[in-house]
Formats: C-alpha cells, sequence, structure tokens
C-alpha cells in the first residue's frame, strides 16, 4: 500500500501511532478518541453532539465512549460546586492509557447512590 500525505499548513493535530495500533480498541472507538483529541481544552461537547458530527447513532458513540472509558483512554470525574451544590461532570481524554490514582485537579468524587 502507498501512503499519499499532505504537509499541514494550519489546524492539523498530531496524533500517537500507538493510539491507532491499540488492537484493544475497536475502529469506532479510536475515530472518537482521535476526534476528542483533536478538539481544543476546556471544549464542552456531549454525546449528541458527537453523533450528530458524524454518522454514527447516538448509542454507538456512547459505547465507544464506554469502551474508552474501561480501557482508562477517558476518565469521568463528577464534581459539586460547593456554591451552588450541583453536580456537574467533566471527562478528562488521554492519549494513553491513564495510571490508576487519582484525576488531577479534582475537587469532590462524588458515586452514585444505589438505588
Amino acid at each position: 500500500m502507498r501512503v499519499h500525505r499532505t504537509a499541514p499548513l494550519r489546524a492539523f493535530a498530531a496524533l500517537a501511532n500507538s493510539l491507532s495500533r491499540d488492537r484493544r480498541l475497536s475502529w469506532g472507538a479510536v475515530g472518537v478518541l482521535a476526534y476528542l483529541l483533536c478538539l481544543p481544552n476546556g471544549c464542552w461537547i456531549t454525546e449528541r453532539i458527537i453523533a450528530e458530527r458524524r454518522r454514527e447513532g447516538c448509542m454507538s458513540v456512547v459505547a465507544s465512549l464506554r469502551e474508552l472509558e474501561e480501557r482508562r483512554y477517558l476518565r469521568r470525574v463528577v464534581r459539586r460546586d460547593p456554591v451552588t451544590r450541583q453536580y456537574s461532570t467533566v471527562c478528562e481524554v488521554f492519549e494513553r492509557p491513564y495510571e490508576c490514582g487519582s484525576p488531577t485537579g479534582e475537587l469532590q468524587k462524588v458515586r452514585p447512590v444505589a438505588a
């Protein structure tokens, strides 16, 4: 196979080859991860927005995000605002699987209560 590449002039992202070569990830998960890594830091996005940007269904995107979370490429951090007392979820995305440990900058981790 011959690969033809062009030199990007601006607005490009460099991704590690290890990301696309991780055989534990499905093609869908690799695509979603590559898309998330191309977004600017602090970007606000939802599963529905990701699904609307491509031809994937929302459930397919949710499954890919769950797969990334299981393989430790994505971490969801639930925080509670001390003033408004409202909960929010912040996702952290990594180029390589993160090491076990507490998330950086985490204010308060909240575990869901079993009903």
